[in-house]
């Protein structure tokens, strides 16, 4: 178990006491790290969606899951105190405990609330075959009213089945309306009916089309004037509210008068179970589990198969016999073992009916997951995944928000770039409940098209493909999704986008959207709507200091570049290609210029394809009107395969010399490219074998032992980077590299390389300083030798290249040191210490990666001259597997044998 899940599992295991939380310092305690270590943790589960964090003094993380069982429903990432989170629990939609409420269900249960908040109520018709539900959705809409206020907390819920006296009407309509003394043989005395008894409540007519016409029509009667008269006295009219709902499994216009329909406004029909999506079905049959397990006070293991079995029967009585075959099964599993604390359910336990119907369906007797146990503390949400659109939608909003409280700008940019963008993909390409909006999907995207889609030349954008079709299916699912939004994340809002708006035209197109959609639609919109536009207008730009190679898809018609580009970016998962679609008649230097646009927007430096469909745009290059110093590819012949394998080297970030190769070779499609004439730029290169991140912290502790007049470049990578193919030529034709320093050598030819031991210990400083003669005077060149032995201290190193705690590694590794003394019976050089505190800190955070180092030094043979220091080595190290629970390879023990015995530091 990791640090991170120890930290989750423990904060879980203190949530089980009521209101029972730990703050960062004892957490800390508890698992004997550094505080600032599990504050970075605690962050990171945050983003996760595992924590919710309380911004109170101290902070404190609470268990999310745990949490959202509890208020059953989302909760957000951050609260700013406890109490701010309890108040969540407090008031809940009833409907929400209902499966398939945002899904099969969704215009049902939007239908119900409108009837039950218009003034005076409207009246309710269910429909739908037997066991559909439709008597549980109407006591779920009774208790709704009543949680709204709409129904006083007194009131009752009457329910009747009109069936049970569909063969005598005179004694069905004195049941609803009652009667007075003497209507009938054997009236002794005045007898209210079932409208008295709801009175102020509501009544639930069920099987309501076995009312013969009069009776119907005592029944809009009433709806027409709040008014019943009970039978034996016409003209002995009294006033009662009742709220009406109806249901039927009948054909509505076959059974009913025209006059009682025309009535009744709210009309919903429950779906049948084989037209139910498998979550909801699956949810219904662990709900049924769940309840049982309540009433026999057992566990029930339902065997993987049965639940398999269950998932693919189509049940002629729908939900209702679903719901008896889960009964047969428990009471025929309980039968067999009336003693054993958790009740099996197998295969056998299932009614015959269904197994016979199994025979015969291949599908369903296949392998499945493991065996699902239920408690009767269980939850339907503990197993299953409940993610809904709409929240989906606040879920990303509030990531945004924590994101800008935790990251500097730039990844701020980068990471919710990502995030709208997941957003916009899960809103287009999860399209299962398109008939969950009041205005219909087609209606939005033609209305923007109309309105926005003109801005696309106008405002000289250049946005990536059709930005309206994720701008419309936005505001689809948005219109049935807004929360209140509080007064800081409000300024929260405003500060974003006021960072965000680096480009002039994107103030304006969010605003004519917005119009669009509030004016034009009538949809509300607030400020999360301008964020949303803000992010996503900025995203498919692109970051505009990218270091991808970019390229630009050109071709005549009105979609075809457009298409490809977005079909690709699609299947790459990341807005790569861009796509300028252009009329036939189209000059040239029209071409070249919004090329020209688009490298000054997107500030290309590392190089750009140009993806051409006729030959008579290869000379698009020579048109440019801006300084190039950097190449540009044009390729003849676009296709789909062409930019899909471009899409694919881009996203490696592979040197365009490389990309252009393997494409040919893949493709031979004809090409040819462009070099800027240029002067090289000195640079140094830090590269790390735990990646880029690690690199950065070392390139700017170089950068600030450097002069602040020198012209030398420090470029960042990562060692697997630096082994692309043909990297090492690419980098070469662009920059003069002076030196490599890191943590591994990319063995670059005729580059010196100084490992960062080496920079610590000092052995190479004379090597660094010889490359920068030409950057730097003697003065310089003193100031730098302090600077770098200043700036690179040990624990100011180790602190850079991992996250461990740095004092305490310091002082595990000593204790490793001293036991290596005495294994070999004398005492290392400093230098080789002071190089065995580096490499060694690296190798703990290597393994912990699971990224250990492969292959041993080149040309190590272990033979019987090495094997007692090799011996040694790993016995000194020992303390660290056990303090890191870790295993050290042989790979590593070499590195080390070699830096100990080998290295000329002795």
């Amino acid at each position: 178990m990791n640090v991170k899940e120890q930290l989750l599992e423990i904060i879980k295991n203190e949530q089980q006491d009521e209101d029972h939380y730990l703050t960062t310092n004892q957490l800390a305690e508890k698992i004997d790290i550094k505080r600032n270590t599990v504050s970075h943790y605690l962050n990171q589960l945050v983003k996760e969606n595992k924590l919710i964090k309380i911004n109170t003094r101290p902070a404190i993380f609470i268990d999310k899951e745990t949490a959202e069982k509890k208020a059953k429903s989302e909760l957000k990432s951050e609260y700013v105190s406890i109490q701010s989170l309890h108040s969540e629990y407090q008031h809940q939609d009833v409907f929400a405990s209902v499966i398939g409420n945002d899904k099969s269900l969704y215009s049902q249960i939007k239908k119900l609330k409108a009837a039950a908040s218009y003034p005076g109520s409207l009246p309710v018709l269910i429909n739908g075959q037997t066991g559909t539900g439709k008597s549980y959705i109407a006591r779920k809409y009774f208790d709704y009213c009543v949680a709204e206020g709409y129904i006083p907390a007194d009131g009752k819920f009457v329910s009747f089945n009109c069936a049970e006296y569909a063969d005598n009407p005179e004694l069905l309509t004195s049941t609803l309306f009652g009667y007075v003394k003497g209507a009938f043989t054997g009236a002794d005395n005045d007898h209210p009916g079932l409208f008295d008894d709801a009175d102020g409540g509501m009544l639930f007519l069920d099987e309501v089309h076995r009312l013969d016409p009069k009776g119907q029509e005592k029944l809009f009667s009433y709806l027409d004037t709040g008014m019943i008269s009970p039978l034996g006295d016409a003209g002995k009219n009294k006033k009662v509210n009742v709220r009406l709902i109806c249901a039927t499994t009948e054909n509505v216009e076959s059974n009913f008068l025209a006059t009682f329909i025309r009535r009744i406004p709210v009309q919903i029909t429950m779906p049948p179970l084989n037209e139910r999506t498998i979550n909801e079905i699956s949810a219904l049959i662990i709900y049924f589990y769940i309840e049982h397990a309540k009433k026999i006070n057992k566990a029930i293991k339902i065997n993987n198969q049965v639940f398999s079995t269950l998932t693919n029967t189509s049940f002629t009585n729908n939900i209702g016999q679903l719901k008896n075959d889960v009964l047969l099964s428990v009471a025929s599993a309980l039968e067999k073992n009336p003693q054993a604390d958790t009740v099996s359910i197998k295969l056998a336990d299932l009614p015959q009916s269904i197994l016979l119907t199994s025979a015969n369906e291949e599908e369903v007797l296949t392998p499945s997951k493991a065996d699902l146990i239920i408690r009767p503390k269980s939850n339907v949400a503990d197993f299953l995944e409940n993610q809904q659109r709409d929240s989906y939608i606040k879920k990303t909003i509030e990531k945004i928000f924590l994101l800008y409280r935790q990251e500097d700008f730039t990844n701020f940019k980068t990471k919710a770039f990502e995030a709208i963008n997941s957003l916009c993909d899960y809103l287009i390409f999860k399209k299962d409940d398109l008939n969950i909006g009041e205005l219909p999907l087609e209606l939005i995207k033609n209305m923007l098209n109309r309105k926005v889609g003109y801005l696309q030349d106008n405002l000289n954008n250049d946005f990536n493909g059709n930005i309206i079709v994720a701008i419309s299916y936005y505001f689809y699912f948005r219109q049935e999704n807004h929360w209140q939004v509080t007064i800081e994340d409000s300024k929260l809002v405003d500060e974003i986008i006021g960072k965000m708006n680096e480009a002039n035209y994107i103030k304006p197109v969010v605003q004519l959207i917005i119009d669009t959609i509030g004016n034009t639609l009538n949809l509300y919109t607030d400020e999360i709507d301008q964020l949303f536009l803000t992010i996503y207008l900025e995203s498919v730009q692109r970051e505009k200091n990218s270091d991808l190679i970019h390229c630009i898809l050109l071709a005549h018609g009105y979609s075809t570049a457009s298409s490809i580009a977005d079909t690709v970016n699609k299947i790459i998962g990341e807005p790569l290609l861009d796509s300028f679609d252009m009329p036939i008649d189209i000059k040239p230097e029209d071409i070249a210029q919004k090329v020209s646009d688009y490298i000054h927007v997107r500030h290309v430096k590392d190089g750009i394809i140009l993806m051409a469909d006729m030959g008579s745009l290869e000379k698009i290059p020579e048109l440019l009107k801006t300084e190039i110093n950097f190449p540009i590819v044009i390729f003849n012949n676009v296709s789909t395969q062409l930019a899909l394998f471009a899409a694919d080297y881009i996203k490696k970030k592979k040197p365009i010399e490389a990309m252009i190769k393997n494409m040919n070779d893949s493709i031979h499609n004809d090409y040819r490219i462009i070099y800027p004439k240029m002067i090289k730029q000195d640079v140094i290169i830090v590269c790390c074998t735990t990646g880029v991140g690690t690199a950065i912290k070392i390139k700017d502790m170089i950068k600030e032992s450097l002069p602040s007049k020198t012209k030398v470049v420090v470029k960042a990578y990562s060692y697997d980077s630096l082994k692309i193919e043909d990297q090492e030529n690419a980098i070469k034709r662009k920059y003069n590299i002076l030196t490599i320093i890191g943590t591994a050598n990319p063995e670059y030819q005729n580059i010196p390389f100084i490992s960062i031991d080496q920079l610590v210990n000092g052995s190479k400083l004379n090597v660094l300083k010889d490359v920068l003669k030409g950057d730097l005077n003697s003065h310089d060149l003193y100031e730098f030798n302090d600077s770098i032995l200043r700036n690179f201290s040990i624990e100011r190193v180790i602190n850079s290249l991992t996250i461990l705690d740095t004092k305490a590694v310091i002082k595990n590794i000593g204790t490793c040191i001293e036991r290596l003394n005495k294994c070999l019976d004398k005492r290392l050089s400093n230098q080789t210490v002071m190089s065995l505190y580096v490499h060694i800190s690296c190798m703990i955070e290597r393994i912990i990666r699971n990224q250990s180092l492969e292959n041993g030094p080149r040309d190590f043979q272990e033979d019987q001259n090495n094997k007692k220091g090799m011996a040694d080595i790993r016995m000194a190290l020992k303390p660290l597997e056990e303090i890191y629970n870790i295993k050290i390879p042989l790979t590593e023990i070499q590195y080390i044998y070699e830096l100990v015995f080998n290295s000329g530091n002795q």
